[in-house]
């Protein structure tokens, strides 16, 4: 631990000491500009009215990550849990939510999972495809409809408008390899890439050992006003999963996940009227095995799917701006544990922009209809003031809510019993936030409540009866949140970055009853990232992460770091290191995570 202190202090003494010897050119790598595309009314980040974080591809390239799980760790307010290594099994979770409580999006297109949030982060897209990652932390029933119960996070990508080749090769400690090559082939008016990856481990522990596939195609042509765009993806992995969902005695589990993605749209822009036509369609399919070298002992067989229509319009009026949209989706499973099962859920949205020289309202209505549970009506209003130049003061309040998955509803086994008469989660949260842009520097800041009823716990009355899914628990959770982020294109220090997430979550549960998860949130979480251009076209990064969770009684301290060089123009060489000073520590259950793991790697484009 002292150590790993020692580094942060160089960190922060590195970043301040570099910044007294600089002086702030016109260099700075803006973020105020960039449109946020998950917004129903396009908006600036500088005048957005809620808290976010957008990792651009300059921030990504810069991580000393492989894979979506690790990028995200490194966002302030991100509970990233692995159960494997290298994002192999990771739940995602934000300010204190659980993993069934964040959405996650391709390029706006909702990739739910009825079976369980699990399965979240099973992505057919390989990093190096992405453009942009926009996070959005608090409610977003309102803009995204279900399951943005806590936050939301909308994975951006950008077919190739120039021909070449591009890619990324790896490997390292315990067998590691990575390998992702991608095609952009520009044909006409069509820009569009082709990628395929594969990456896998002999495992840092018995039964530890993994190997993941993915497949994706993006395309788009513009065409005068309009738009078509089109992607389609496919991911496959398979897992030694030693004690991942049993206790740690229970050491020779096994999983594999297929799944299959496609999405096509159109949209039109012209004048004062928008508008995004869109469908898609999600299958996963999930074989456990409790035990690898026995398959017939206990297997669970699932396979779930998932479509839908969206439409979403905006148009500018003298009153303002007003956005409207409506969706269907469509959701089933069958499943040897879970049964078969399908719902339907619909949803109408509507609101409204009002903006004055310094200030802008925009209050709004999501109606949602679950043929499970009928429909209910969810609002959601935000402010945005602009005092100064560069300042932004912002508050919002909305409802969101969270719909069972078909895990908490039905699963069976000795020792978890789910529960088909579930209500949906619900809760009011209400935020209050600050971001201000100052030449190189972005400061920001909010504070939070979240007050949440009926949520979902697993709970027993004693430790011979199984655990049973229940709507037992209201939570009100406060939390704060600050972040310091510098960004240059020259000098010393190219990027730094400051966050601090503290939680406070107070619970009430049924006299008689324990809990099983709900004290598992993060309670304090740090993280301090910094990029250094150093002689001889060298380029490093350091992160450290230190976090602690309300069931634990002490803080682990993660430090990360990177070495590229650029051997040409668009190609470099790089190490990693992940967990430099080898610290023990798990991130959920009892599972161990890995010490510390080198890694060896290019990075090109032809």
């Amino acid at each position: 631990m002292k150590a790993i202190f020692s580094t942060m202090a160089l960190v922060v003494g590195g970043m301040l000491s570099t910044q007294a010897q600089t002086t702030l050119l016109d260099t700075t790598i803006a973020l105020q500009d960039v449109e946020i595309a998950g917004e129903r009314i396009q908006t600036p980040f500088s005048q957005s009215a809620r808290s976010m974080n957008i990792l651009q591809r300059s921030d990504i390239e810069q991580l000393p990550a492989q894979n979506v799980a690790e990028i995200l760790s490194y966002v302030p307010g991100v509970d990233i849990r692995q159960r494997g290594p290298q994002g192999v099994q990771a739940d995602v979770g934000i300010r204190g939510g659980s993993f069934d409580q964040t959405l996650v999006l391709l390029n706006g297109i909702k990739l739910s999972d009825p079976q369980t949030g699990h399965h979240l982060l099973n992505l057919v897209v390989h990093p190096d495809q992405i453009e942009r990652i926009e996070v959005l932390k608090g409610p977003g029933t309102r803009i995204y409809g279900p399951n943005a119960f806590a936050g939301a996070i909308n994975i951006i990508t950008k077919p190739g408008a120039q021909k070449g080749l591009s890619g990324s090769l790896s490997g390292g400690q315990h067998g590691l390899y990575q390998g992702n090559l991608a095609l952009h082939l520009p044909v006409g008016k069509w820009q569009q890439s082709l990628s395929a990856g594969l990456n896998g481990s002999s495992g840092y522990r018995f039964n530890t050992d993994f190997s993941m596939a993915n497949v994706f195609y993006d395309a788009q042509r513009q065409l005068g006003i309009h738009k078509i765009y089109t992607m389609a993806g496919y991911n496959q992995r398979a897992f030694g999963a030693n004690g991942f969902y049993a206790n740690e005695n229970f050491k020779d589990q096994f999983e594999k996940t297929k799944t299959i993605f496609a999405a096509a749209g159109w949209k039109m822009g012209e004048g004062n009227w928008k508008s995004d036509l869109r469908s898609y369609y999600r299958q996963h399919e999930d074989d456990y095995f409790f035990n690898r070298e026995r398959p017939s002992d206990f297997h669970n067989h699932h396979i779930s799917r998932v479509g839908g229509v969206e439409w979403n319009g905006s148009i500018d009026n003298k009153l303002g701006t007003s956005a409207f949209g409506a969706e269907w989706r469509y959701e089933s499973i069958v499943s040897s544990n879970l049964g078969i099962h399908q719902r339907q859920i619909g949803g109408f949205y509507g609101e409204h922009r009002l903006s004055g020289k310094k200030w802008q309202l925009t209050p709004g209505i999501y109606l949602n209809g679950i043929s499970d549970y009928g429909w209910r009506a969810y609002p959601g209003v935000d402010v945005a003031f602009f005092p100064a130049k560069g300042l932004n003061v912002y508050a919002n309040l909305a409802q969101s809510f969270r719909v069972p998955t078909y895990t908490d509803l039905y699963y069976q086994s000795p020792a978890n019993l789910g529960n088909p008469n579930l209500l949906p989660e619900q809760a009011w949260t209400y935020e209050i936030g600050s971001r201000y842009f100052y030449k190189s520097f972005l400061l920001s800041g909010a504070v939070f409540v979240r007050d949440a009823s009926r949520l979902i716990e697993w709970v027993r009355p004693d430790a011979l009866s199984p655990w049973q899914a229940n709507n037992f628990i209201e939570v009100v959770s406060r939390g704060a949140e600050a972040e310091l982020q510098y960004k240059r294109s020259k000098g010393l220090l190219r990027s730094a970055r400051i966050g601090y997430t503290y939680i406070n979550a107070g619970f009430a549960i049924q006299a008689g009853f324990q809990s099983r998860y709900i004290l598992e949130n993060l309670r304090h979480q740090m993280v301090l990232a910094a990029v250094l251009q150093l002689p001889a076209k060298i380029q490093a990064s350091a992160t450290l992460r230190i976090f602690e969770r309300m069931n634990q009684n002490e803080a682990f301290a993660i430090s990360d770091v990177q070495l590229s060089r650029k051997l040409w123009k668009q190609g470099e060489l790089f190490v990693q290191a992940t967990n430099v000073f080898n610290t023990p520590y798990r991130e959920i259950g009892t599972v161990p995570m890995p010490g510390r793991w080198l890694r060896l790697g290019l990075r090109f484009r032809l």
